[in-house]
């Protein structure tokens, strides 16, 4: 088990948000000392640090969704120069903490959420929820986050003006030595855009339904980078323990087979460790490991549908290359669970078990 810190995970104090927040350039700096003091005070408590996490969510939804502060609805123009000024902060203190004497054994990344919105139909009748997903779609970054990880080339286009922001970072492709997938669905909406459940999918209280070989396509895409990769959120809010289980298994299963299958993604995070303020949502979506509510009910209680990760823990070693032979050994589409694979291959492999 190993630590990873998120600089700004949201949220900042109420005065740099009267100086205009993210939406001045001019005010980069201040998150780069920021950052830089942080981790002269914490550097050395963990290896794994990012900048942000999840800049596209931040823009959108505090200018374009208006769930986030500071909650404007179809601000287009200002969420693409929201997002640019993270990514450009992001350069500057990685390049910032880089610099600094004991930085060498560190690990500077970014983390960012996968969506992919998509209609449960064709034809004439979801044309406008198809262009309302591609839309969604493309302002959560699919397409321009990945483009600036592979050229340093950043592009924001509105709906109806084109491109309206532009940058290249002058070195290239953008200082990174990990990646954090954030991956939870590809949501599906039906004619006349509400959620909608796939066949043989869960539905969450989000609500989006589960979609695991999702997770295998964004671990896949996240390669093209070079680096390694972390899958630094996943989660499904639910009250019902077995489909907890089973979508935990199930996502878990994409992440061994993509390293079975050579991608280098080193590791996985879920959300969350307790039942959460879920930010927009309050406490209404229990993500967590152990269920907690605020009239006292729950205190804590470990989640039955959750024991799944705890059996996962105990079976995988240390040793990456010896997690790479275990998954290799299981047989993927094997019942009732991952899990009970993974045992079998570990006792065919002579991997040792993980140390707690």
């Amino acid at each position: 088990m190993e630590p990873s810190v998120s600089i700004h995970h949201f949220v900042h104090p109420a005065w740099f948000d009267a100086k205009g927040g993210w939406t001045k350039e001019a005010n980069i700096q201040l998150f780069v000392n920021f950052a830089v003091e942080a981790f002269k005070r914490f550097g050395q408590h963990a290896r794994l640090w990012s900048s942000f996490n999840e800049p596209t969510a931040l823009a959108v939804g505090g200018y374009i969704a208006g769930n986030f502060p500071p909650g404007k609805m179809f601000h287009f123009s200002m969420a693409g120069q929201v997002l640019l000024n993270l990514l450009k902060a992001h350069c500057q203190a990685y390049n910032a903490i880089k610099a600094l004497p004991n930085s060498s054994g560190t690990k500077f990344g970014l983390t960012h959420a996968m969506w992919q919105f998509r209609t449960a139909g064709e034809g004439l009748l979801y044309l406008p929820a198809k262009w309302a997903c591609g839309w969604a779609t493309y302002c959560m970054g699919w397409d321009v986050v990945h483009d600036w990880m592979l050229t340093g080339r950043f592009e924001w286009r509105v709906p109806l003006r084109g491109v309206v922001h532009t940058w290249q970072y002058k070195g290239g492709k953008p200082p990174m030595d990990w990646w954090g997938i954030q991956y939870y669905s590809r949501p599906q909406v039906n004619w006349a855009m509400q959620p909608c459940c796939p066949k043989g999918e869960i539905m969450s209280l989000m609500p989006y339904a589960s979609d695991p070989p999702g997770l295998y396509q964004c671990i896949q895409r996240s390669s093209a980078y070079g680096i390694p990769v972390y899958v630094t959120e996943t989660g499904f809010p639910t009250f019902d323990h077995d489909h907890m289980q089973t979508v935990l298994d199930r996502y878990l299963k994409e992440i061994l087979r993509a390293i079975s299958d050579g991608l280098d993604c080193r590791g996985y995070y879920i959300w969350t460790l307790v039942d959460n303020f879920e930010w927009a949502e309050g406490y209404t979506k229990p993500f967590g490991m152990y269920a907690w509510r605020p009239d006292g009910s729950k205190d804590r209680e470990l989640k039955e549908g959750a024991k799944i990760l705890i059996r996962y823990n105990e079976l995988l070693p240390d040793s990456y290359e010896n997690v790479k032979a275990i998954a290799r050994g299981a047989a993927l589409k094997q019942k009732p669970t991952y899990a009970d694979m993974l045992e079998k291959a570990a006792a065919t492999t002579g991997s040792g078990r993980h140390r707690d």
